[in-house]
């Protein structure tokens, strides 16, 4: 609480402007690695495995990630506060699956397109969840 509140509030928004900039600097020259085109093979087992280290992995969901537990942490809210991001998080991460079992052949066809979208427009994606954090760090610094 305090300065030291308010300084980690401002660590935090540094911290998630920094990594909107560098999506922002990069999206012409960002590719998807050359091990997510293994994943259109992988089975089940091998495909569960690497989402689940990956979820952990990439730099900008630990800043995220960081940023949402410090300010609920910092601001005193109950842990289930962070339930409406976490659900419509893994809602996010289970909607291929979901759209394979609700569409069946129509899914495996959709699915491709949608890959394909998210590959030539995936920055923008991510300016709008950094843009979502910025919000809720700013609504903490507001209040």
């Amino acid at each position: 609480q305090g300065a030291s509140g308010n300084a980690l509030d401002i660590i935090f928004m540094v911290l998630l402007l920094g990594a909107g900039l560098h999506t922002f600097l990069t999206r012409t020259t960002s590719k998807p690695p050359a091990w997510m085109g293994k994943l259109e093979t992988a089975g089940p087992k091998q495909s569960f495995r690497l989402g689940f280290l990956l979820l952990g992995v990439f730099p900008t969901d630990i800043v995220t990630s960081i940023a949402v537990g410090g300010s609920v942490a910092r601001h005193g809210d109950p842990w289930w506060h962070v339930l409406p991001f976490v659900i419509l998080t893994l809602l996010f991460i289970s909607l291929p699956s979901l759209l394979l079992v609700v569409l069946g052949e129509r899914g495996q066809k959709l699915l491709p397109k949608i890959r394909d979208w998210m590959n030539d427009n995936s920055w923008i994606v991510s300016e709008c969840v950094i843009g979502l954090f910025v919000l809720i760090t700013l609504n903490g610094m507001l209040s």
